[in-house]
């Protein structure tokens, strides 16, 4: 893949979609982070010598300028001089240095209009860079919380179920033991004669007292109609 093409991709990345419904969103992140910091360190060697080479290109042209504007002084002192001839050759090698400085003039041109381009797509690859690190950072931070949340759940889950089918057991097995002390305590109610609901127990008298006390009543029903 050329640079430039690498240049493109990255600036017009949607990073959204880059990770979005992959299996391992991270990962891919990761890898694509490496891959822009792989790519702005090219770019920004080949900005470097992009700025260096404005810089040469600066320097001849100033060079070329200078002998432009040299030659054109031993021109003119050539012509005060009366020497046409030296003026002429003075002339001639003004313009060749003239030549040189309007081609250097346009490479000039160029080449700074080539570094700015590349600055500016520079720029936006550390941009691209910074909002990817800023997606991972939070990515991440996303995933170590659903991985928490779900260890969480899942702990959750086994010790409710663990919890609660205990429970469920100790209830059941209490339940049990209370019908059957409720049980036992009826049955030797009715052994006893008596009612667990009554409360406490009602003593009931024989039969041969209750006897005894008829006969008592009796007698003393004649004894009392014999005094009359």
């Amino acid at each position: 893949m050329g640079l430039f093409k690498r240049i493109s991709d990255i600036i017009s990345a949607n990073l959204n979609e880059l990770v979005e419904g992959l299996e391992d969103p991270e990962t891919m992140l990761r890898q694509a982070i490496r891959e822009m910091e792989e790519s702005i360190s090219e770019v920004t060697h080949q900005t470097a010598k992009a700025m260096a080479n404005d810089k040469t290109l600066s320097r001849e042209l100033e060079r070329n300028r200078q002998q432009v504007e040299q030659w054109q002084s031993r021109a003119v002192a050539a012509v005060e001089a009366d020497d046409d001839e030296l003026a002429r050759r003075a002339l001639s090698r003004k313009n060749e240095y003239a030549k040189v400085a309007a081609a250097l003039e346009d490479q000039l041109e160029s080449a700074r209009e080539a570094t700015t381009t590349l600055r500016r797509q520079l720029d936006a690859m550390k941009a691209k860079l910074s909002e990817a690190k800023r997606n991972l950072a939070t990515l991440s931070a996303r995933k170590r919380a659903a991985d928490f949340r779900k260890r969480m759940e899942t702990q959750a889950a086994g010790l409710t179920t663990e919890v609660d089918e205990d429970a469920f057991a100790k209830f059941e097995r209490m339940k049990s033991k209370v019908e059957q002390a409720e049980a036992e305590a009826e049955a030797l109610a009715e052994l006893r004669g008596t009612s667990v609901e009554q409360g406490a127990p009602v003593k009931e008298a024989p039969e041969e007292d209750l006897d005894v006390a008829a006969e008592l009543a009796e007698l003393k029903k004649n004894l009392k109609g014999q005094a009359e």
